[in-house]
């Protein structure tokens, strides 16, 4: 708990010299590893981060969180494959499933897989996302794995319903404006990038 306060604080290091007075005291305590883990990847420590999720899973392998935040260490590094089997590890394993928290987790999985170049599976990612919890992020990863395959129209649809969720998604709006370009039609294209200029700003997380 020191450790936590210390890192509320943004006293980082010292908070992890916390962490690791809590881990000598009691080296089975899987989540002082994993909360070390969360402070080094603040520090942009990822690859350390990634060795503390390990050592949390080794201690608790159905430890959801640590699955979950060592899969956003990979993408910290652009290690999208280790990402995508991370954010599947954290899907498998958790004890509680919660529709919201599940098909965010769909929705990260996507996005690596689209990363990877691997179209068709981030699309049956985003869809099963969707199906969880139908946040804007799926829609537009669904839309730009499909643009990516030069299904433009169909891009288009995905990146509408992200807008219908969510109508000030600049991310949506400008890569609608790239598909509607490559179709050819420019002053469509050249509103929607008017439209993500205004917006700006990333999509809440809580959608």
């Amino acid at each position: 708990n020191k450790g936590i306060a210390l890192c509320i604080q943004g006293e980082l290091d010292d908070g992890i010299k916390a962490y690791d007075k809590a881990i000598r005291l009691d080296p089975n305590y899987a989540d002082a590893s994993f909360k070390k883990g969360d402070a080094l990847r603040d520090k942009g420590k990822s690859t350390e981060a990634i060795k503390a999720y390990d050592e949390a899973i080794r201690l608790s392998p159905n430890h959801t969180a640590a699955w979950n935040n060592k899969a956003w260490a990979f993408k910290d590094l652009g290690k999208y494959k280790e990402a995508s089997e991370a954010f599947g590890e954290a899907i498998r394993v958790d004890p509680d499933p919660i529709p919201i928290v599940t098909g965010l987790q769909w929705g990260n999985k996507a996005e690596a897989l689209y990363e990877l170049g691997q179209y068709d599976e981030a699309i049956q990612a985003c869809e099963e996302a969707i199906r969880l919890h139908p946040h804007p992020a799926a829609w537009d990863t669904k839309g730009q794995a499909l643009a990516a395959q030069k299904k433009y129209n169909e891009s288009i649809e995905a990146y509408d319903e992200a807008i219908r969720s969510y109508p000030e998604d600049a991310e949506a709006w400008y890569h609608k404006g790239i598909a509607l370009e490559a179709l050819g039609k420019i002053a469509d294209a050249t509103a929607a990038f008017i439209k993500a200029d205004e917006l700006g700003g990333a999509r809440p997380e809580s959608l």
